[in-house]
């Protein structure tokens, strides 16, 4: 039986969706900056409104509505021709909604998004950085950081490996 939602479970549902989310809309805008300000929009949309949804399991359909939504005043807003039309982007949806469903966020991704919650800010920042953009190379990092190339090798290493263990902790306090 699917449970009724609370306000406070609300980031954590984002959270756990924002991979899903920042492709579909990237799908439809193309462009990464774009993607993120609309994912913004649609998370503000999202902690606004979540009253309307009354279970955990419609998060992931509901939510994407609201960001084809977004996509499509984007669009409009931008006064550019559109990339794709609203049919496409519609079709864009259902199809993320089918793979969604044949492929529900397995056990190891929910605590993987888990854990990098748990990561302080700056190492949080430093693997984001590191793995959503493949032009972030260490050399990149180390100029924005202020560390040595060496040291963001060292530090990327260490949190890798805090992440594999408080994977395998939560996956093994699943199981029990």
């Amino acid at each position: 039986m699917a449970k009724t939602i609370r306000p406070g479970q609300v980031a954590k549902l984002l959270m756990q969706h924002r991979t899903a989310l920042y492709g579909y809309i990237f799908a439809c805008v193309r462009n990464h900056a774009d993607t993120e300000d609309i994912l913004q929009n649609v998370s503000v949309a999202v902690i606004e409104s979540h009253e309307q949804l009354k279970t955990e399991d419609g998060f992931l359909p509901w939510s994407r509505e609201i960001a084809r939504r977004r996509v499509l005043a984007h669009h409009r807003n931008a006064n550019r021709e559109l990339a794709f039309d609203p049919e496409l982007i519609q079709a864009l949806a259902d199809a993320a909604e089918r793979v969604e469903e044949a492929e529900p966020a397995s056990a190891h991704h929910v605590a993987l998004l888990a854990c990098l919650e748990e990561l302080p800010p700056t190492s949080r920042q430093l693997i984001s950085m590191r793995y959503r953009d493949p032009g972030n190379d260490a050399v990149k990092l180390a100029e924005r950081f202020g560390y040595s190339v060496q040291s963001i090798y060292a530090r990327i290493k260490r949190i890798k490996v805090a992440l594999r263990r408080c994977v395998e902790r939560r996956l093994a306090k699943e199981n029990k």
